[in-house]
């Protein structure tokens, strides 16, 4: 007979599910974050103070477009707000290295709500000092497969562009016009899901370095072979676009109110506040789902009662 009990939670379910977590434990998830975000966002608010007039310079650009002095001016004036180059890289590196650290920090946070205990901001940064190097490693591991895994799809994206020149040179353009809207489909698909499923199979391992394993190579085994366990293939891919909509989805907005806040106000501080508040609110969210979706995956496919297990530890 079959177990409903163990079956896959649905998308709407796991995000119903990461919605709860994040509402009742709002406070640790959001400080958590906090510690992390609020640092980057100063910083990038020192390296580039006129974030927040981005459109409106960018505005200023475009309808001067067709006056060369007054073009030329608002394109001087917007490079001049320009950040260093070493001082961007810096902030890319920071930002790299603190969201490395921050993302052990919220896992077990957010694990340990899931599994009903609780746990103290310095044992949560404990571990994410602890795990940094193995997380430092997952990510350039999933970084050179995917990297490895798009080349098929560039050479089919080069295969596909002389197709559509070589039918256009022989004066069938219909069938050029058919060949490249159907080849470039299939390109942008296989683009999307492969990063979709590359992209939440290096979230199972980024999670399963914290909550069951210290070596990153049997984490990223583990992520490799639940991402592509019969049935997970499609999931591991659904998975991955929720994560995408909703950081996206949720991003944007949050530039845009933040952009429109500071061009209506002229307060360059406003922009990197909401930003800030807004990107530890998204940030916790998608934690929280990323999370359920990882203990899902091991609990409902492979038979662990999640009741059974201890919480992870913080030692």
């Amino acid at each position: 007979m079959l177990n409903t009990e163990l079956r896959p939670l649905g998308a709407g379910e796991l995000l119903d599910r990461a919605v709860t977590i994040f509402v009742r434990h709002f406070i640790p998830i959001v400080v958590v974050l906090a510690v992390a975000v609020v640092p980057l966002i100063a910083f990038e608010a020192f390296v580039s103070p006129r974030s927040g007039h981005m459109f409106s310079d960018m505005g200023r650009v475009l309808s001067s477009a067709g006056n060369g002095p007054a073009s030329r001016a608002a394109a001087q004036a917007l490079e001049g707000d320009s950040p260093a180059v070493g001082l961007t890289a810096l902030l890319v590196l920071a930002s790299v290295c603190v969201r490395l650290l921050a993302w052990s920090a919220i896992v077990t946070v957010v694990s340990n709500a899931y599994a009903g205990a609780s746990i103290t901001l310095a044992q949560a940064y404990g571990v994410g000092l602890r795990r940094w190097p193995q997380q430092l490693l997952i990510a350039v591991v999933f970084g050179v497969l995917g990297f490895i895994a798009a080349i098929p799809l560039l050479i089919l994206y080069v295969i596909l562009i002389f197709a559509v020149i070589a039918l256009a040179a022989l004066h069938v353009t219909p069938v050029a016009v058919v060949v490249g809207v159907i080849g470039g489909l299939i390109v942008i698909g296989g683009f999307v899901g492969l990063g979709s499923w590359i992209f939440m199979t290096y979230q199972l391992a980024a999670v399963a370095v914290v909550t069951e394993t210290r070596n990153a190579i049997d984490a990223i085994g583990y992520g490799l072979r639940r991402g592509a366990a019969k049935g997970m293939r499609r999931r591991t891919i659904v998975g991955g676009l929720v994560i995408f909509l909703l950081s996206e989805g949720g991003a944007l907005p949050i530039i845009g109110i933040a952009a429109v806040a500071t061009m209506l106000t002229h307060i360059d501080a406003l922009y990197f506040a909401i930003l800030g508040a807004g990107s530890v609110l998204l940030e916790g969210l998608i934690a929280a789902f990323v999370v359920v979706y990882a203990i899902d995956v091991r609990v409902r496919r492979e038979g662990i009662d999640i009741v059974a297990e201890p919480p992870p530890a913080v030692a």
